[in-house]
């Protein structure tokens, strides 16, 4: 996986706190001069994952509003209430 931050690109320093348990286990599994690289594909993949939820909560709030509106559409009781409504405005502003 090729990430936008190569060697060419400014960087930003960010400064993580972690367990000492934790780095060890960095330094271990990833090595000493990788774990920035090692860190910053995780982040980028999980701020991937949250806009992709956001997203899909976003295009599921909408098919139910959608919804929604079909029902209020097809609502016997709301097109005679607006029937009633219509005529109630209707008269007033005459």
């Amino acid at each position: 996986m090729r990430h936008p931050s190569s060697t060419t690109t400014a960087k930003q320093t960010l400064s993580v706190i972690v367990k000492p348990q934790t780095y060890q286990l960095l330094h271990q599994e990833i090595g000493k001069g990788k774990i920035s690289r090692f860190v910053e594909e995780l982040i980028v993949r999980e701020l991937s994952r949250h806009n992709n939820k956001l997203e899909k909560k976003q295009q599921e709030f909408q098919q139910k509003l959608i919804a929604g509106y079909k029902r209020s559409a097809q609502s016997k009781a709301l097109k005679k209430e607006d029937e009633i409504w219509d005529e109630v405005v209707g008269e007033g502003i005459e």
